[in-house]
Formats: structure tokens, sequence, C-alpha cells
């Protein structure tokens, strides 16, 4: 019966074929490979009559027989090699004596003899059929182990520790070792310097600066995904330092979101010839290593490398950039919600200025929204207060003692508004102007403010209490109320903008509370309309206000 042969450091090792026999990166295939540089289905290994085929599947970065890489199909014969990323296997045809050299390791493995006292061996590849040789221990259905030293290609951090520091038998080419050692060394100092870096477009172009300095790319792009889905570019550089723009291949940058891994290609137009991809074509793209920007299981982005020379990347620069590209995901996801949260606090306490604890948590969770501009509001109560006498007590009083008196009395008015979830739109001198019906909007809106009145009456009445047992002045206030229609929104300038609302029923308001003896809360027929039997309402002779032809009809609200 034909068979794979390959070998671990446990040694020889047989996988037999069945009729048909998927081969690549998923779960799904009759023979899984660990392998980054695998794609998820790679190819296919069937028997055809008196002959065994493969047939390539159109993989990323191909499927080489005895060095020759598989265009379609290809009939394989006795002790043929074949290399699938960094996995080799050897073809056995079962019925000829096998003479041909064992293939090398799996990447990572230190090839030695075989211990038939170890212990069972991790496999280094999948196989669902029942077909394995009873001679070899049977893997657990779909698990898959490239070898004992922890290195799983298959997941998309890689083992980098195991990778650049071998174990003693393994270090053969101290030239290669010493080039590990300084890309390990590089991407330590990557990382720590990109971590301390707040601003997110000098982050990316920190990333790419390092990446230059240790990979043989003539082109880097990052790119970030958008609300939408989409991969916009945020960071690019050339190596020659031309100011060009850089277009990427979206044939490649689909594969790698997709398949939520890492490419190298050795040569793109041959690798994508199929695909259709022109870009690959017009922009000379040769060599590329594509990763996907992973964060809790997340595409949030693609990190870009590409050259205009053929097989200008290897196997452990994909192996690296995977990595990198995964810590800097995660720097990203940690520095984007760093800002996110540095942007609440700050819209939090903005509009906790302004708005009810409630009502602003609305607001900051997105519940509620304030957008920029003017937005008619069908209907709204606006309230006005100010301070009778004041300016008279302010002639008598130092200036320290009336700043004092102010936020005392502020204080206790603005706690009362929030508490009907009314919006504080301004302080003007010792006057106070609020809001119902925006941004949030309650049905007994009116009702909320002529409430709020009545308490701010209420507490006045406490603090006068306070006041008169210190000897010191009481204070007297009127309240206009009014409801209608009017414009709310942000107004200002650019540098300096303040949510408000504008309109006739702001002026009317305002000058109610203009006649408003202190002591009296005056309320429009608009408003009276919308309290039902809440309050007790006292008509009041019609108003004619500044600005107005015709009379206003009035109430004055009774305690």
């Amino acid at each position: 019966m034909a068979r794979l042969i390959f070998q671990n450091e446990q040694g020889k090792q047989t996988i037999e074929l069945g009729p048909v026999n998927g081969v690549g990166r998923h779960p799904s295939n009759t023979i899984q490979l660990l392998d980054t540089i695998v794609s998820k289905e790679h190819c296919v290994i069937e028997h055809r009559g008196n002959a065994t085929i493969l047939r390539d599947l159109g993989s990323m970065n191909g499927t080489f027989v005895s060095g020759e890489r598989v265009a379609g199909v290809r009939v394989l014969r006795h002790g043929d090699e074949i290399r699938l990323g960094n996995t080799v296997l050897r073809y056995d045809d079962g019925t000829t004596p096998f003479f041909f050299p064992l293939p090398p390791s799996c990447p990572g493995v230190v090839q030695r003899e075989a211990n038939p006292a170890a212990a069972p061996p991790q496999w280094a590849v999948a196989q669902r059929s029942t077909g394995v040789s009873a001679a070899v221990p049977q893997p657990p259905p779909h698990l898959v182990s490239l070898d004992n030293s922890k290195r799983a290609i298959g997941v998309q951090v890689a083992a980098l520790s195991k990778e650049f520091v071998p174990f003693d038998e393994a270090i053969r080419d101290t030239a290669a070792l010493r080039l590990d050692y300084e890309r390990l060394r590089i991407t330590w100092e990557l990382l720590r310097e990109i971590g301390l870096e707040r601003d997110i477009d000098k982050l990316l172009a920190k990333i790419l600066v390092a990446l230059f300095r240790f990979v043989a790319a003539d082109r880097g792009v990052i790119l970030l995904k958008e609300p939408d889905g989409s991969l916009m570019p945020h960071a690019h550089r050339r190596r020659d330092g031309a100011n060009i723009p850089i277009n990427v291949s979206s044939t490649i940058l689909a594969h790698v979101v997709k398949e939520r891994a890492g490419v190298l290609t050795h040569d793109a137009s041959s690798d994508f010839a199929a695909s259709g991809g022109k870009s690959v074509f017009l922009n000379r793209i040769s060599s590329a290593i594509v990763v996907p920007l992973l964060h809790s299981q997340e595409v949030i982005g693609a990190l870009w490398l590409d050259s205009e020379t053929i097989a200008s990347f290897g196997p452990k620069d994909l192996e690296l950039i995977t990595a990198v590209g995964n810590q800097v995901a995660m720097l990203i996801s940690n520095t984007m919600l760093a800002l996110k949260v540095e942007k609440e606090i700050m819209t939090r306490e903005r509009f906790s200025r302004l708005l009810s604890p409630n009502v602003a948590e609305q607001v900051i969770s997105g519940k509620l929204d304030i957008k920029k501009g003017g937005i008619q509001v069908p209907i709204a109560t606006v309230f006005n207060s100010d301070l009778r006498g004041f300016t008279r007590m302010s002639e008598s009083t130092t200036a320290e003692k009336m700043v004092e008196l102010l936020n005392e009395y502020f204080e206790l008015m603005v706690e009362t508004i929030f508490k009907y979830e009314g919006t504080l739109d301004k302080f003007m001198g010792d006057g106070i102007m609020a809001f119902w019906g925006a941004p949030a909007v309650h049905a007994d809106d009116a009702i909320r403010c002529v409430q709020c009145a009545v308490e701010q009456m209420d507490v006045l009445d406490e603090l006068n209490r306070h006041r008169a047992a210190l000897g010191e002045v009481p204070l007297a206030m009127g309240i206009g109320i009014h409801t209608g229609p009017l414009v709310s929104g942000y107004v200002g300038s650019s540098k300096s903008l303040s949510y408000t609302v504008i309109g006739d029923t702001v002026n009317i308001s305002a000058r109610l509370c203009g006649i408003a003896a202190g002591g009296q809360i005056l309320v429009s027929e608009y408003t009276a309309s919308q309290l039902g039997n809440r309050f007790k309402l006292v008509p009041l002779p019609d108003a004619t206000l500044k600005g107005k032809e015709k009379p206003l009809k009035i109430f004055d609200v009774s305690r």
C-alpha cells in the first residue's frame, strides 16, 4: 500500500494513503499539517488506476515534488520528495524496496536515529482515516503537534524562543544563528520602543522603520480595519524614500483576512496568476510577506511587506513577522482602548457639567446621540432663573464673598436640575438657564421642569434660613418657564463649542423670568397646557413681553 514517510525526533514515521487524501492546514483534511506556510486546502493525493497523483489546489506557497513546483497535476514516483511549506514528506509506492534517504526532520526537530524504547511520538501529521500502519502508533484524531519542542507552526504565534535558541546539537551554521539572534534582539527593541508610544500614526511608522532594519523589503504598509470592515492604509514606507504611492494587492489581502494566516510568496506573479490579481503585476510584486494583525481572534488589520526581487524572504521571516504582527496587534488594540477610555473620561467630564449623570451616561454609551449642528426640536421646555437685588448686594460685599455665595447657590440649584434630568445650558451672572426635551426626551418634560422650579424655591428657603442664622441677607429668586419649538445643537467656534438651544421659546422664557418677582414662578399658557392638574396655577393678567405684539397668557405656580 502506498504511503508517505516523514521524520521527526522520534525517527521514521509513516502514513498509509487512502483512495483520496486531502492535505492542508485545516482539520477537515485527511492529512492535516500544522504549518503556517501550508494553505488550508493545499493539495490532494489520490489513486487513479495504477498511478498515484498529486493535485495542487492553488496553494499560496506551492507544492514541490523533487524540487519542481507542481502546476496542476503530477504523477508521483517511488521515492519522490514532497515539500509543502516547511514540511518534507517522501512518497513510497509500497511495492518497491525503499532505498531512498529519509527526508530531513520537520523544522525545529533534531535529526536522530529512531529509538524504539521512546514514548509514542507526537505527530506532525494527523490522519483521519483508520488506515494507519499497525507498526505506527495511532495519533489522536485531528490532533497534530509538529514536535516535542512545542513548536506548533499551525498556530498564529510562532514559538520564537524554540526557533531562535536551538538545541546544542542543532547548531550548525553560526552565521545563521547570529542572524537569528540579531532578529530576536531587534524584535525585542521594537516592542520595547513602540510599547511606549501612544499616538497610533507614530506607532505604526516606528514599526515599519524597525522592520526595514532586518527584513529585505522594498515597501511596507500597515492597514487597519475600518468600521465598515474595509482595510485602509495608516502607515507606509519605501526603502528608496521615494514619495510614490504604494499599491497593495487586494487579492493577497483578501486571502490573508479570509484564511486568518500569514502568506509568504516567493513569486507573486506566478502564485496569483490564476486568481486574476492584476495589482500583483502592475505593482511589480515579486516576493511578499503579508500577515493579519490578530487580537482576541479578530482581524484588526494587516501588515504588508514586499520586494521586487524573487525569493527575498524565507520561512523564518514569515514566522518572525507573524510573531511581531500579533504583538503589534495587541499594542494597537491596547493603545486604541486607552485612547477610547481617555476620550470617554473627557466626554464624561464635559457632559457631566451639562447633563444629569443618567443622561450623560446615555450620551457616552452611544444610546443617546448629540449631533453637531442644529436639530429642530418640536417641543421643549426652557427654564430661566435670576436672583433679585443681587447687584445691590454685590456693591456692599467683597468679590470673594460674592463668588463663594454664587458657588454655593449654583451647587444647590444645579443639583436639583439634574435630579429631574434637565440639561444645564449656562450661567449668566447670577442667572441660570436650563431646558427639558433635548437631548433626552420625556413625555412629562414640562412637569419635570416646573417641579424642579418648585423644589428650587424650597431649597432656597432652606438656604435663607441658614443665612439668617448667620446674620446674612436672604436671597430672592424669580423663575420664568415657557414651552415650544426650538433648535438644539453645538454652537461656537471650531475651538470652543457648547451644547445649547436657540429660538423664540428661549427668548420668551427669559422675558418671563425678567418680570417674575422674588419667590415667583411664572409659566406661559403653553407650559400650563402640559401640566394637567399637577400644580395649582393662579391666572395673572396677560403680559406684553418685549419684542412681542400680542399679549401672552401667564400663570403663577402656587406653592
